[in-house]
């Protein structure tokens, strides 16, 4: 039943990746301000396993980037896979 989130952050110019990004992710419409909150690795990557399906903001804080939200639907048993410019 459970739902996955895999994905990369890269520089939209330079298309390297971006490290130590904090990464936030939120049910849509729950008032806990994060459910979940990680930082990318040195490949600009991250992952989130063991998630229940629905509705789901992404918020992206970089330094020298503006701040990116995303909204996602994850159904059962289903992997995304996103990838992100900044």
């Amino acid at each position: 039943m459970a739902a996955t989130i895999r994905g990369k952050i890269v520089d939209q110019k330079s298309k390297k990746p971006v490290e130590e990004a904090v990464i936030t992710l939120t049910i849509t419409g729950m008032t806990r301000l994060v459910d979940i909150a990680q930082v990318t690795d040195d490949a600009g990557a991250f992952f989130w396993n063991d998630l229940t399906p629905g509705k789901y903001d992404i918020l992206i804080i970089a330094g020298g980037y503006a701040n990116r939200k995303i909204s996602i639907l994850l159904n059962t048993n289903e992997e995304q896979e996103i990838f992100i410019e900044l």
